[in-house]
């Protein structure tokens, strides 16, 4: 996605799993929605400006979860462990990394991910801008609504993913 890997920073998104995975009973699973209101860029190599959570486990591995403008349920397969929620990153429409934050101290919990069960993490719903100012272009990146809609969009997921359904799911809301 970014073609300039080497001269600049690109965000390394997790990629969310196809609707036909099928467990092994030896990975953990995390869901939620993460949607972001931002204009799909004509020739953008990202498709649009986003933003995402990152999430770093004891096993030192680490994940990040793509706000995405058309399809808000996501889902990745990660390896059992305890993580947390450590940082936030903001990418431009070709995927470079525009910014980073660390998550405030209150988000980040650390959360034990066992294997063959499903973590929702909440329902995020973000919007991107850009303007121009003179010769700048300013972007910028909020959370707009945050939702502990642990029902519905457990339903959601074992409908979207059929072979996920079995599984035991848990409410692991970000910041609860």
């Amino acid at each position: 996605m970014c073609a300039v890997s080497g001269l600049v920073g690109c965000a390394s998104y997790t990629p969310s799993i196809t609707q036909d995975e099928k467990p092994t009973g030896q990975e953990a699973y995390l869901y939620g929605r993460f949607y972001i209101e931002a204009k799909s860029g004509k020739l953008a190599l990202d498709g649009h400006q986003t933003m995402g959570f990152v999430i770093k486990c004891a096993s030192e591995e680490t994940y990040t979860f793509r706000f995405s403008n058309d399809t808000a349920l996501q889902v990745i397969k990660v390896a059992p462990s305890t993580c947390s929620l450590t940082e936030f990153v903001y990418t431009d429409s070709d995927g470079r990394v525009k910014s980073r934050k660390r998550a405030p101290e209150k988000l980040m919990r650390d959360a034990q991910f066992d294997a063959g069960k499903a973590y929702y993490l909440g329902d995020f719903y973000a919007e991107a801008t850009r303007s121009v100012q003179g010769r700048t272009i300013l972007s910028n990146w909020n959370i707009k609504t945050v939702r502990n809609d642990y029902t519905n969009t457990s339903a959601a997921l074992k409908a979207a993913y059929p072979n996920l359904a079995a599984l035991p799911t848990e409410n692991r809301m970000i910041g609860r």
